[in-house]
């Protein structure tokens, strides 16, 4: 029993799939709901589509178009009343549940009580003797499509506990046996669904249900399997989907059985019964597509095909064979498609078309072949486009919009046939006109593509013919090529076929225009005359200009008209006659007054309606730019002179050509110059006279003395005369200093009431070919300038004395003039004098000058205008201000360079001062023209003026001009004074031991050399004064130290120096006294004082340590600065500066600790603050530089203290060894007086605790036979007891006589000393051997020590006491 389908489970409550989603094409209505009788099929034979008649060559019918699903019809219920049969109809039929991708393809009909279904026609028993009349009657598709349902489902509302179930199933069974009776001799499947409101129980559970169904399967005459169960709960779509898969499986059996008795009547025909084999192969194949399998309908589609070579063609069947063939055809292709074989599918359609592409036919009825034709590839196209959607991919070669425009093309060869047919069929029946049926139906049969005439009857024929031809002519054969000239114009332009998609836009614009819709056409014309305007095509653009003018003319549009007629006035477009160019002329004028082109007798009553409406509501003046419309007028405009003074006239030469054979006759012309000192505003100047020229030579050998003629209203310029026409104004109401450029030429033609504006670029563009001789290219005859510059007047002369000393240059012709004296050196102040002079008659007012160093030189080079003692204030850029001159006046600055580097100085002057001036109108010729669109001087978008910017302008003057208000300007001119510096000394410092020896390690308390070499520079010979060394605090210098060594008067370049002095130092890098300290225990003073047994805290070692340590700690931003600035340069060179707060807490950190916080002097506040903004390359352009050494220094003792702060161009490297000291070096030049200073920062190097220090004293000077003293000095800088043995042994028993313990314990307390003396008595003069003096451990003491510990003893022994002493003789006094 079937009630197993009531138990469907609600997981399979999902949604199907929409079969019925079908595209619309060419208008075709599919009604899948619609109830068609069977008297409606038989008496409509013509029927092509559900709303109208049309040929059977120009539509394919729309029950082919669609896919064939299987038909299932319903009956039973009442959607209009019933709200539960309208809910179970959209279960299976509404749009939102067919959707669904797993629905099946099943088409519902909803059956009407009365429904008749079609009845059977009597089986044959034989087909020996039948000859069908046709090959497919129409109405066979629509009957299985929409009339013939392979299932027919009743649905009952019936509950198996019914009080009423006896009366009900008697019902039901009647209804069963009608259905039954309706469909004799049919296969169509019937069974019945029961409508209830519970979802039933499991199978065997419930008994009534089980006996109830079986009485009713019994009644009914059905078998268990034809009866359902639908409970219509929420679960109802799940249920549908159950009993649609059911219904499925009925209509394929269905169709699986009537396609077997299709190939049994194909097994019954013989060889004469072509037309029935190809009847049932497309009936087979149908079939097939209807039980969802397309490969099986694709071979039988494929076999009728073939079956059709078989019938021989001739005209009267040639329309038949045609019609099929294009049926098998689509269905062959749209399953290839669906198959995923594209290029079987094109390859089929060519074959196709080459196969029946001469089967006209009748040739009365050649429209009705090209028709077809056209069907075929627009049926084609959109089933390949139907197949891009779906993913199939395209090319250029092979797209949709090829076969859209062949498509196109047989549409036209359709009209133009149909044509011709009309015509010569009136005339042939002209003798016996025939009237046509006005029933179109009665031309068809029942059969496709066989009309309802017999054979042989002419006149019968002829009648046809003539209505078909009727039919023809009410067809609008211009929207359909219109139409599918837009599907391929689409195509073209997505497969980037953008000059085919052009012609397409030609073709549709003619067939607007045949049709009558002008402004349309126009549109389509105007689109397209730029694109071949621009690639050069002559000959298609003639073409489309004069169809454009056409198109202007009957759609009355006046720009349209008057720009086409201008340039069809070039000879190069139009190569007809004068007179056609005379008329253009003249129709154009006509347009320019007011009226139509042409005579009313020319003009239809609606062109001549659009005309008067259109010439009412003009906007005057229409634009035409001649860059686009070449070859009718040549401008050309030129600055007769490319630079100008304010007070000179600006003259401009406009060079006219007419390129035509017509005379023009023009009302004025304009020239538009922009002024890039004043952007917003442009100016309009009009030629009022002109001149004449016949030729380009005499144009060239104009003479100067002939006078121009005016220029008159609507002068007349003759083609092939060069017109020169001038324009003046003054130059007094530009801008100075900046550039005049023509911006473009304008025209005037036409009147006050309608005119024409014609608008040229001012860029003059050379031919590509040029003339062998010079009368024929005008920029070979006339030199053009499209720019005049309007120059400045700077009313400054300037002369610079560089150096010591100045020298008066009174011949001086330069507005500026230096003259060196003097070479600038590195470390002094170089003076420079600039005389500034005003030779105009003139009064100048806040005259300055700025001085400013380079970039680049900015931590290196400084300028000041002060070098008083103290007040050094150095600068990166200085202003002047020298206040007033007055006419033929004249004033000197004075400032000086100070540089710590040799290089190439390159300084940026700039010179300024304020005027008043009183700038007058403009000359009378001058009109200044806004640019807004509202203008008078209105241009098109390629020439709408535009301000010149002033940045795009090339730099032509260095003056630069700054308007302050109405009657004041600030003029300013920037220059470049050169000077170059030259080294002063070059410095090496090395460090050595007493012993002469490179110094590896120091010790401290250890007495080491610094050897100063020093070698002179200077190009000019120099004074040196004095040197010393400053020392840090940390260090003590001895008193040989302090000897000054004397120096000669004057040094030249390559001479050398040399300095030796003795240093010693107090402290390590963990024990170095900073400022800071000492202020510390200033305040502590009166306190107790720590053990000197007890080690103060460690300070830092490192340089994150140090950097720390040292505050305060200075911004990011300057610190950021001082690493990125003032440590940039590596010259060999240094000075000692100090600065504001700022900038010398940024030293502390560059410095590493070195710095103090004396940094914070009285001296130093005096810097001036820099204004510059943090973060830029110049933070700070002010610093202080010490005159004197001396001064930088917080003295501690005599040349000894702390050091403020160090400025040094050699880079900051990340290391914790201490400064030592500045070694300064005091010069001038040779019969100089001012005093400079040279000083060179000598780094230390890493100190270490040493484990004894040795100190040996001796007398300077020593005289043989006398005895002296040899101390040496022994100090334990450790806090352990140093058990010691000393050694004194002579080597010599001749050089000396010595007393003193040789051999001796010695033991020396923590941090305390021990004292050796010798008496030595000298036997012999010269240079003599010392006793040699060793010191090892005592080991048996302190048996720690090891030999290591003594070789290392051993070291600090020799680096300390002296090898030999030169004896000298006896004094005279000892000699007595």
């Amino acid at each position: 029993m079937s009630q197993e389908l009531a138990t469907l489970s609600t997981e399979d409550n999902v949604a199907g799939e929409d079969h019925h989603t079908l595209e619309p094409r060419r208008g075709v209505a599919v009604a899948e709901e619609a109830v068609i009788p069977t008297q409606s099929l038989c008496s409509s034979p013509g029927r092509t589509d559900g709303s109208m008649t049309t040929m059977d060559a120009s539509a394919l019918p729309s029950e082919l178009l669609v896919t064939p699903q299987p038909l299932v019809g319903f009956c039973g219920l009442d959607t209009a009343r019933v709200g539960v049969h309208k809910a179970v109809w959209e279960a299976f039929s509404g749009s939102l549940q067919r959707k669904a991708a797993d629905r099946a393809a099943v088409q519902y009909k909803l059956l009407p009580p009365n429904y008749e279904f079609p009845v059977a026609k009597p089986k044959r028993a034989s087909y020996e003797w039948y000859h069908p009349k046709g090959i497919l009657k129409r109405n066979w598709m629509l009957k299985h499509l929409h009339v013939l349902p392979s299932v027919v489902v009743l649905f009952q509302d019936m509950e198996w506990n019914d009080l009423q179930w006896t009366e009900k199933q008697v019902q039901c069974a009647g209804i069963v046996q009608a259905l039954k009776n309706a469909l004799q001799e049919r296969n169509t499947r019937l069974c019945l669904v029961l409508l209830q409101k519970a979802a039933p129980l499991p199978p065997g559970e419930d008994l009534l249900a089980a006996e109830r169904a079986a009485s009713l399967t019994s009644a009914c005459g059905i078998t268990s399997k034809m009866l359902f169960i639908l409970p219509h709960t929420e679960h109802l779509t799940g249920y549908a989907l159950r009993l649609e898969s059911a219904f499925l499986d009925m209509a394929q059996s269905y169709y699986a059985l009537m396609s077997k008795r299709i190939r049994n009547h194909r097994d019954q025909l013989t060889a004469a019964h072509t037309s029935l084999k190809i009847r049932h192969q497309f009936k087979l194949g149908f079939v097939a597509e209807m039980r969802q399998d397309f490969s099986t309908g694709q071979k039988h589609y494929f076999q009728a095909y073939a079956n059709l070579d078989e019938i021989r063609i001739n005209d009267g069947n040639c329309l038949e064979i045609k019609t099929l063939a294009g049926f098998l055809n689509y269905k062959i292709c749209r399953l290839m498609f669906k198959l995923k074989t594209p290029r079987d599918a094109i390859n089929q359609f060519i074959i196709h078309v080459e196969k029946y592409k001469s089967r006209v036919g009748f040739k009365d009825l050649a429209f009705e072949h090209h028709a077809w034709l056209s069907t075929q590839h627009s049926v084609f196209a959109e089933l390949f486009c139907e197949a891009i959607k779906n993913g199939l991919p395209a090319l250029q070669t092979q797209h949709p919009g090829i076969y859209y425009h062949k498509a196109a093309e047989y549409v036209m060869k359709r009209r133009d046939s149909a044509q011709l047919a009309y015509a010569t069929l009136l005339s042939s029946s002209e003798s016996a006109p025939a009237t046509p049926n006005p029933n179109s139906l009665s031309l068809y049969t029942e059969f496709f593509g066989i009309r309802a005439v017999k054979t042989g009857d002419l006149v019968a024929e002829q009648q046809a013919n003539l209505q078909l031809c009727e039919m023809e002519r009410s067809f609008n054969h211009s929207s359909g090529i219109i139409a599918l000239l837009s599907q391929a114009m689409a195509q073209f332009k997505i497969y980037k076929c953008l000059r085919f998609r052009k012609k397409l836009a030609i073709d549709m614009a003619e067939e607007y225009l045949k049709s009558g819709d002008h402004a349309k056409a126009l549109t389509l014309y105007s689109l397209m005359l730029p694109d071949y305007r621009q690639e050069k095509w002559s000959t298609i653009f003639t073409d489309v200009l004069l169809k454009t003018l056409r198109c202007a003319l009957l759609s009355g549009s006046v720009a349209d008209y008057i720009a086409c007629s201008i340039e069809a006035l070039s000879l190069r477009h139009h190569r007809g006659e004068q007179a056609e160019r005379i008329l253009l002329i003249e129709n154009l004028w006509q347009v320019f007054q007011g009226m139509p082109p042409m005579p009313k007798t020319q003009l239809s009553s609606e062109t001549q309606a659009l005309w008067t409406s259109a010439l009412a509501s003009v906007k005057s003046p229409i634009q035409i730019d001649l860059d686009k419309v070449s070859d009718v007028v040549e401008m050309c405009a030129t600055f007769d002179r490319v630079q100008l003074n304010n007070d000179d006239v600006v003259q401009l030469q406009l060079i006219v050509r007419v390129l035509t054979d017509v005379p023009l006759r023009v009302r004025h012309f304009h020239v538009i110059l922009a002024d890039a000192g004043n952007p917003q505003n442009s100016y309009k100047l009009e030629a009022l006279k002109y001149f004449c020229f016949p030729s380009l030579t005499q144009l060239r050998q104009k003479q100067v003395e002939e006078q121009p003629q005016p220029f008159e209203k609507n002068m007349r310029l003759e083609p092939g005369s060069y017109y020169q026409l001038l324009c003046t104004t003054e130059a007094q109401q530009f801008h100075e200093n900046t550039q005049l450029r023509i911006v473009r030429l304008e025209a005037h033609m036409g009147t006050d009431q309608v005119a024409a504006l014609l608008t040229s670029s001012s860029s003059y563009s050379r031919q590509l070919f040029r003339h062998h001789t010079r009368s024929r290219d005008l920029d070979d005859n006339v030199t053009i300038n499209p720019i005049c510059y309007i120059a400045p007047t700077f009313h400054l002369d300037t002369q610079t004395n560089l150096g010591h000393g100045q020298e008066n240059n009174n011949g001086m012709d330069e507005q500026e003039a230096v003259v060196a004296t003097t070479r600038m050196l590195v470390n002094e102040y170089y003076p420079v004098v600039i005389t500034i002079s005003n030779p105009y008659n003139v009064y100048l007012q806040n005259v300055g000058v700025h001085i400013s160093v380079p970039g680049n030189l900015r931590n290196s080079v400084f300028l000041t205008t002060d070098i008083s003692p103290g007040r050094q204030k150095l600068h990166a850029q200085i202003q002047i201000d020298v206040g007033e001159l007055s006419a033929h006046g004249s004033n000197t600055a004075t400032f000086y360079i100070f540089s710590l580097a040799e290089a190439e100085i390159k300084l940026q002057q700039r010179l300024s001062y304020t005027l008043d001036v009183d700038r007058g109108p403009g000359g009378a010729n001058a009109a200044r023209v806004s640019t807004a669109a509202n203008s008078s001087a209105e241009s098109t978008p390629d020439h709408e003026v535009k301000g010149v910017p002033s940045n795009s302008l090339a730099t032509i003057s260095p003056v630069q001009i700054e308007y302050l208000d109405e009657t004041r300007l600030r003029k300013s001119r920037e220059d470049v004074l050169t000077v170059r510096c030259y080294g002063d000394f070059k410095f090496a410092a090395r460090f050595y031991t007493l012993d002469r020896k490179p110094l590896g390690q120091l010790y401290r308390g250890e007495n080491f050399l610094l050897r100063a070499n020093t070698e002179v520079m200077a190009v000019d010979d120099v004074e040196i004064l004095d040197s010393f060394f400053i020392c840090d605090h940390n260090l003590v210098q001895s008193n040989y130290s302090f000897k000054r060594k004397k120096y000669t008067n004057k040094y030249s370049a390559g001479e050398q120096l040399e300095s030796v002095i003795v240093l010693r130092t107090n402290a390590t890098l963990r024990d170095w006294t900073t400022a800071r300290d000492v202020d510390h225990r200033g305040k502590l003073e009166g306190k107790p004082v720590a053990s000197k047994f007890i080690r103060p805290a460690p300070k830092p070692t490192t340089i994150e340590e140090i950097a720390s340590a040292a505050t305060p700690v200075p911004p990011a931003g300057i610190s950021a600065y001082m690493s990125k600035s003032l440590v940039a340069k590596i010259p060999t060179t240094m000075t000692i500066i100090n600065s504001n707060s700022a900038v010398s807490n940024a030293l502390q950190v560059a410095n590493a600790g070195v710095m103090t916080s004396s940094l914070h002097s009285e001296e130093a506040n005096e810097a001036s603050e820099a204004t510059i903004g943090v973060g830029q390359e110049n933070l700070k352009t002010t610093r202080l530089v010490y005159n004197k050494a001396l001064e930088a220094v917080q003295g501690t003792g005599h040349c000894r203290g702390f050091i403020k702060g160090v400025y040094t161009l050699e880079p900051e490297r990340a290391s914790a060894v201490p400064i030592f000291g500045v070694f300064c070096i005091r010069w001038r030049r040779a019969n100089g007086k001012e005093e400079n200073e040279s000083k060179f920062v000598i780094s230390g190097m890493d100190i270490a605790e040493p484990p004894l220090n040795i100190y040996c004293t001796i007398e300077e000077k020593m005289f043989v036979k006398m005895p002296m003293a040899f101390k040496v000095v022994l100090k334990n800088p450790t806090t352990h007891v140093l058990h010691l043995i000393a050694n004194l042994s002579i080597s010599k028993t001749d050089n000396f006589i010595c007393s003193g313990h040789k051999q001796l314990d010695i033991s020396i307390m923590a941090y305390e000393e021990k004292e050796l003396v010798y008496n030595l008595y000298p036997l012999q003069v010269g240079w003599q051997e010392l006793p040699v003096l060793s010191l090892e451990y005592n080991t048996k003491a302190d048996p720690q020590k090891n030999e290591s510990q003594n070789a290392l003893l051993d070291e600090l022994v020799q680096r300390a006491l002296p090898k030999r002493v030169f004896v000298l003789p006896p004094l005279k006094q000892q000699n007595k």
